[in-house]
């Protein structure tokens, strides 16, 4: 398929462009950004077999749940981009002070994509910051060409040129990208490219935003429901091949409970994906060769460190790993030295909250924290005791499609958060007004 890669030479000229454009003030007006969402909400309404189908080409996936989320988001800031901009007022130090705080647009944002969710993860932070008042430059993830090709043909003929341009490329392109200035740069993906983005940025002190992953517990106590946990976690780990920076990367649960666990997760499996997951076409595939390869490297650390109790076969020309659970798992093995991100499960024995918040706080802070548990004080206890980016209660990941709750992470988690009124402030600068009565001659 290939992607046309945007020549190195033109993107100087692209982002002095954009950056010129938004001097025009255009995107002040709230009925100007109403316009460009209601046309990127058009494009998703209009286009929805085609950004399916590239999410399928890139991924495998043969249900989409990328495109309604955002057509949900555009609907979100459309409907409520009054109240979410109107000045936050603040009181004055003398009478007759006026004091507020103005949401200002931050001027040329650049968005950059990731492969697992190409579309979502690219349009989404996109309409969170046309809400605000910014232009856009979008560079699509290179890796899953399919989606890059369909946002640029579509966001092309859909959007107005001056407020959203998108730029194709790989490492070379996407190094000139970074060497230029930009008002904000919001970045998801790895955390090792994470740092290339911040230390680029660093040097034109370009505020960024950092939406990146790590490996994300699920604690299993007496208390847990193990049947709804169990089906939960087998879920979202076989969602999108385990290719999801929020799923459960690794469970914490009580020896004499993980037979019941791993028992209940392999019935969901089959369940979902038949006795071969490989013969079923409702199982994702792996994104590329690269990324098959480093997760066959990593199973066959595991089968000489660990246990595979269920799955561990894979198909190189199929990009094919089977949903696989490991046991016997300490934390200075392999699969425990970095995020999986892919359909493998490992369970670490922990017998009780003190030993997993003692594994958890070993680890570096993750982007969910997953407690099932009917104990209050064992939820109050990792609130207070770790650092995520999020805690989620006896269900996984439900807080990313909550506009009223901030997503981001905290360490090498990421650094930031949007969605709802929390897109508004990362894109905005809040900007303090005083106007003093003038003294009278």
């Amino acid at each position: 398929m290939g992607i046309e890669n945007t020549p190195v030479s033109s993107i100087p000229k692209i982002v002095a462009a954009s950056r010129a454009s938004f001097l025009t003030h255009r995107t002040q007006s709230l009925e100007f950004r109403k316009e460009q969402l209601r046309a990127l909400l058009r494009m998703i309404s209009e286009n929805q077999d085609d950004l399916s189908g590239a999410i399928k080409s890139d991924l495998g996936r043969p249900k989409d749940f990328e495109v309604l989320g955002c057509a949900k988001t555009c609907e979100f800031f459309i409907n409520n981009l009054e109240a979410l901009s109107e000045n936050k007022k603040a009181h004055g130090l003398k009478d007759g002070d006026e004091c507020y705080v103005r949401y200002s647009p931050l001027g040329t944002v650049l968005i950059m994509g990731t492969w697992n969710f190409p579309i979502s993860l690219v349009l989404q932070p996109l309409a969170g910051a046309i809400a605000a008042g910014n232009v856009c430059i979008v560079k699509p993830s290179e890796v899953a060409e399919a989606s890059a090709n369909v946002l640029t043909r579509l966001l092309t003929k859909y959007m107005d040129p001056n407020v959203v341009t998108v730029i194709n490329g790989a490492v070379e392109e996407t190094t000139v990208l970074l060497q230029q200035r930009f008002d904000h740069i919001f970045y998801t993906g790895s955390t090792d490219v994470g740092r290339i983005v911040m230390a680029a940025a660093a040097k034109n002190l370009t505020p960024v935003t950092l939406e990146l992953g790590g490996k994300c517990p699920a604690i299993i106590t007496e208390n847990t429901n193990l049947v709804d946990a169990a089906q939960k976690i087998a879920v979202w780990k076989s969602s999108n091949c385990g290719q999801i920076c929020l799923t459960v990367d690794y469970v914490l649960c009580p020896k004499h409970l993980q037979e019941k666990l791993i028992q209940t997760v392999i019935a969901t499996w089959k369940h979902s994906f038949g006795a071969d997951p490989k013969a079923s076409n409702a199982y994702p595939k792996i994104i590329n060769k690269r990324q098959f390869d480093r997760l066959e490297k990593l199973l066959e650390a595991v089968k000489k460190q660990n246990t595979v109790v269920h799955g561990g076969r894979t198909d190189a020309t199929r990009l094919f790993i089977e949903p696989t659970i490991v046991t016997g798992v300490s934390l200075s093995d392999e699969i425990m030295k970095g995020e999986i991100f892919g359909p493998i499960l490992p369970i670490v024995p922990c017998e009780n909250i003190d030993q997993a918040i003692n594994i958890i706080n070993q680890q570096e802070h993750p982007l969910g924290l997953y407690l099932f548990s009917s104990d209050k004080e064992h939820s109050e206890r990792l609130l207070k005791e770790t650092r995520s980016g999020a805690v989620v209660v006896n269900d996984i990941a439900v807080h990313y499609g909550n506009p009223s709750l901030p997503f981001g992470g905290v360490g090498n988690s990421g650094m930031g958060s949007y969605h709802g009124k929390y897109s508004i402030e990362t894109f905005s600068h809040a900007r303090a007004v005083f106007i003093r009565p003038q003294a009278h001659l």
